[in-house]
C-alpha cells in the first residue's frame, strides 16, 4: 500500500514537472498570436480592404481609408486585427499602415473650420481660434486629423497650422458648429493663412477666391477621325470627354478662372498642339479628360497620371481624390504615365481616366445625367485644395 502512494506520489510529481514545462510553449504560441501591448495603425492607402480572416483569401467585410487609425488586437503574420466603429473585427494588411502621427500644432487663423473629413465638401462640425494647441493625428492631401487640447476631433486644411512640439490628447466632446453669420470659411475661401495683421488683405481674397484668375486649360481627349474607344453602349469617348470637359469649364469660370479648352467641337487635335495650348498660354494647371477601356469587363474605377512627380503629382492627387468622393467611382490611384500632353508639357499637368466603358456599372455611371455635374465638382474642389496650399 506505502509502495503504490509513493509510486503514485512520484508520477504525480512528474506529471507536475511536465506541466510546468509544456506551459511556457503554449503561452510563446499565444504571444506569437496576440499584439503583446495595446498599439495603433493609420491607414496609408486610400482604401484598403477590411477581411474576416487574415490573408488575401479571407472575405472582404468592408473598406476603411487613408488617414483611419485604428487600434490594434492583434496580429498575424503581416496582419492586423483591427476594432471597427460598430464594434466588428476585422483584419487589414500591415503593408499598408503606418504609425500615427502625434504631431503639435498651433492654429495660426482668426478661427479654423474643422470638418468631418478631409475637403471642403465635408460638414463642419466645429471650429478652432487663433492659438489653439492640437495633436496631427494624420495627414491627406493638404488636410490633418487633429484632436484640440479642448476635446475637439475632425479635419482641418494644414495650410493653417504651425508644427510644434506634441501635446497631450483630450476627449471632450465635440463643439458645435459656428452660428454666428460674421464667420467665414478659412478651408475653403481663404488661399492663404490668415494673421492678425493681414486680416483685411486675407478679406480681399475671400472675396476673390482661390480660382480668381488662374489659367486652366482643358483637354477633351480625342475628337474627329479619333473616335477613341466605345462604351458597352456604344457611345464614343470623344463625345463624351467633350461633354464632361464643358461641364467642368463652366463650373471653373463661374469660380472666375481662365478657362482654355484645347477643342470645343469635333475636331481632331494633334498631341502636340495640346501641350503646346497649355505651354503657350503658361497654364497653372492642365487636365486631359479620358475614359478607359480593358478586356476584362470585371475592371473598374477612376485613375490618373502625372509625368513629372515633383511638378504634377500634387495637382493629379488633389483632383483624383475629389473626383473619386463626387462619382463615387473606385479611386485607382495615381501614377506615373509616358504620355505625350503630360511629357511635353512644361505646366503642371495630369490625365485623368474616368472610369472604365467596359464594365457596366462604371459605364452606368458615366453615362448617367449627373455624372459630367459631379465630375466638374470634384475638379473645381480638388484644384481647389490644390491651390490652397500654393
Amino acid at each position: 500500500m506505502i509502495t503504490t502512494k509513493l509510486k503514485n506520489f512520484g508520477l504525480v510529481k512528474l506529471l507536475i514537472g511536465l506541466s510546468v514545462i509544456a506551459i511556457p510553449f503554449v503561452e510563446m504560441d499565444q504571444d506569437a498570436y496576440a499584439n503583446p501591448s495595446p498599439a495603433k495603425v493609420t491607414v496609408t492607402a486610400t482604401n484598403l480592404n477590411v477581411r474576416e480572416s487574415p490573408g488575401i483569401s479571407g472575405k472582404v467585410l468592408g473598406l476603411v481609408h487613408k488617414g483611419d487609425t485604428f487600434e490594434v488586437i492583434r496580429k498575424k503574420n503581416n496582419w492586423d486585427q483591427i476594432k471597427l466603429k460598430n464594434n466588428q473585427m476585422g483584419w487589414i494588411s500591415h503593408a499598408y499602415t503606418a504609425p500615427p502621427k502625434n504631431e503639435g500644432a498651433t492654429v495660426n487663423a482668426d478661427f479654423l473650420n474643422v470638418r468631418t473629413g478631409p475637403g471642403v465638401s465635408n460638414p463642419v462640425i466645429g471650429k478652432l481660434d487663433w492659438g489653439a494647441k492640437i495633436t496631427v493625428q494624420a495627414e491627406q492631401a493638404g488636410w490633418a486629423k487633429i484632436v484640440s487640447s479642448s476635446g475637439i476631433k475632425g479635419w482641418v486644411n494644414e495650410s493653417y497650422l504651425t508644427k510644434n512640439a506634441p501635446v497631450k490628447l483630450h476627449t471632450q466632446a465635440v463643439s458645435k458648429p459656428p452660428t454666428s453669420k460674421n464667420t467665414s470659411d478659412h478651408n475653403k475661401k481663404n488661399p492663404t493663412p490668415v494673421t492678425k495683421s493681414s486680416q483685411t488683405a486675407a478679406t480681399k481674397t475671400t472675396t476673390q477666391g482661390p480660382l480668381n484668375g488662374k489659367t486652366i486649360v482643358l483637354d477633351p481627349g480625342h475628337g474627329g477621325v479619333d473616335i477613341g474607344t466605345t462604351s458597352i453602349d456604344g457611345t464614343h469617348e470623344k463625345k463624351l470627354t467633350l461633354e464632361t470637359a464643358k461641364a467642368v469649364e463652366q463650373k471653373l469660370k463661374n469660380a472666375g478662372a481662365h478657362v482654355i479648352m484645347t477643342r470645343t467641337n469635333d475636331t481632331y487635335i494633334s498631341l502636340p498642339e495640346r501641350s503646346n495650348i497649355s505651354n503657350q498660354n503658361g497654364a497653372d494647371a492642365f487636365i486631359s479628360f479620358h475614359y478607359n477601356w480593358i478586356k476584362d469587363p470585371t475592371v473598374h474605377g477612376v485613375t490618373d497620371f502625372y509625368f513629372q512627380k515633383s511638378r504634377d503629382n500634387e495637382l493629379a492627387s488633389h483632383i483624383l481624390e475629389e473626383v473619386a468622393k463626387a462619382t463615387k467611382l473606385e479611386n485607382v490611384g495615381t501614377r506615373f504615365n509616358n504620355l505625350s500632353v503630360l511629357r511635353n508639357n512644361s505646366q503642371p499637368s495630369t490625365l485623368i481616366e474616368l472610369g472604365f466603358l467596359s464594365n457596366k456599372q462604371d459605364d452606368s455611371v458615366v453615362e448617367g445625367s449627373a455624372f459630367n455635374e459631379n465630375v466638374a465638382q470634384g475638379i473645381y474642389l480638388g484644384l481647389l485644395n490644390y491651390f490652397s496650399k500654393k
